[in-house]
């Protein structure tokens, strides 16, 4: 009384990864409304320093580490890039 081939089939281990998602994103959803309407003064209070370390995460993520371009000197064999 098994599947057409053979092997065994177990049933779907409840509750299922799609549920399990939904929820989740419901809770966070939840969770964030409650955090935003009773502390919106604290979450005032942190927008300066959050616009600093955007901006360093942007300096330091974005720009490539200022590496810089190749010249053609460097391939002139001396294993130097300037």
């Amino acid at each position: 009384m098994g599947s057409p081939s053979g092997q065994q089939q177990f049933p779907r281990p409840w509750p299922s990864r799609r549920w399990a998602q939904t929820l989740l994103i419901v809770l966070v959803a939840v969770a964030t409304a409650y955090l935003i309407s009773n502390h919106w003064l604290h979450i005032l209070d942190a927008l300066p320093y959050l616009g600093v370390v955007l901006m360093m995460g942007m300096h330091l993520f974005m720009h490539g580490g200022h590496t810089g371009a190749v010249s053609q000197r460097g391939s002139e064999g001396d294993g130097h890039v300037h």
